[in-house]
């Protein structure tokens, strides 16, 4: 692969409309996207909505866009205000860019986005030069499900259309979602890897007996939310065999009986959050069926990656992932707390468990890596 830059070589700019106050992935995905770019010899830019109480942020990252807003309940006249502020912002950074780099491929990359967002996009775009502006979307969530889904695929033909021929593409993380995607839209998808992955040496206390479980990230309920309380809450008697970890704005606490509740920060730095994947055994991942039926999960995949023991629900997109290696043991039901204490208990002893994890860890290690990530954006350009 390349990895000299020239001036000629693309421009790859991120465009985050929301950093949700630095919350989930969306910071150390698109500092994987930079590791990606460094490794091609492409030129990578951030450009983001600025917010308050955000986490400290790479020097090169602009915080010159103003679309965050739009996620916000608004009537109708301070939705379009909010609208043709975020396309102006996105117009006054893309028209210095074109510019000043008539010869230079330039790719706008987005990833996470409501409609109005990409709306706010189409029109930012509409009367600016068009010989080397590319458009790339990265879709997550099943919006063809959506009541939205018609604006997204008309979205999805205009942004298009206002391109040259070969210059929108469409990703997913998921090959599920992908192909229900490409059925829907009528667009075709390259399925990336998940790259915000850590090669972790686990670091185990060996004077700490306790089975250390982790429930990642700020709570919602379509992450399980209800079933974590209720794990807590359980008395169990050998409570002290377990650690339930999760974040502080869960408000769960300790019980008398039952397992030991410790709390972190809603949005870990990401040394803390690696902390936290060295040391976890098992990883609670009671995600709603529906929610998560073809939908990727981070988490899930950085637990595998660790060589923690991921738990989920049946017939989502985690627990399809474990039935390729034969891990239908970790597919629970989370309907009575002491059955999953004590299954709990049965995994982790479990050596077969392990080993089929292993070959898990090393098929991801082999997809799910910076190289890959990268390549898949070199060929989506060829």
């Amino acid at each position: 692969m390349i990895n000299s830059q020239t001036k000629n070589n693309p421009l790859f700019i991120s465009l985050i409309p929301n950093l949700m106050g630095g919350e989930g992935h969306i910071i150390p995905y698109h500092q994987s996207i930079t590791k990606a770019m460094n490794i091609l010899g492409w030129h990578h830019e951030v450009i983001y909505s600025t917010e308050d109480n955000l986490p400290s942020l790479p020097s090169h990252w602009q915080g010159c866009v103003k679309g965050n807003q739009l996620e916000e309940k608004a009537n109708i006249f301070q939705t379009i205000k909010d609208v043709d502020l975020f396309a102006k912002t996105i117009k006054i950074f893309l028209e210095q860019r074109l510019i000043s780099n008539s010869n230079q491929p330039i790719i706008i990359f987005v990833e996470r986005f409501i409609h109005l967002q990409l709306f706010s996009l189409l029109l930012a775009i509409n009367n600016l030069p068009k010989d080397n502006l590319y458009i790339w979307v990265l879709y997550r969530h099943n919006f063809h499900q959506h009541k939205t889904k018609g604006i997204y695929k008309l979205l999805n033909k205009l942004l298009k259309k206002s391109v040259k021929k070969d210059h929108f593409h469409l990703f997913s993380d998921s090959e599920l979602l992908a192909n229900s995607m490409e059925k829907y839209f009528n667009e075709s998808f390259t399925v990336m890897p998940i790259p915000h992955t850590e090669f972790v040496d686990k670091n185990r206390d060996l004077e700490n007996n306790s089975i250390i479980c982790w429930w990642a990230g700020p709570p919602r309920e379509e992450k399980g939310w209800q079933v974590i309380r209720s794990l807590a809450d359980y008395p169990i008697k050998n409570g002290d065999n377990f650690v339930l970890v999760t974040a502080k704005s869960a408000d769960l606490i300790s019980i008398n009986g039952g397992v030991k509740v410790l709390t972190t920060d809603d949005n870990l730095s990401r040394l803390d959050y690696i902390h936290w994947l060295q040391k976890t055994d098992i990883m609670l991942i009671p995600y709603d069926a529906i929610a998560y039926q073809e939908r990727t999960s981070g988490v899930f995949t950085e637990a595998v990656m660790a060589g923690n023991i991921p738990l989920t629900t049946t017939n989502t997109w985690m627990a399809r992932e474990l039935l390729k290696f034969g891990l239908d043991n970790l597919i629970i039901s989370w309907e009575n707390p002491e059955s999953v204490w004590q299954h709990i208990e049965k995994v982790f002893h479990c050596q077969e468990t392990r080993c089929k994890l292993k070959k898990m860890q090393e098929s991801y290690r082999n997809i799910h890596n910076i190289h890959n990530f990268a390549h898949q954006f070199l060929i989506s350009l060829a």
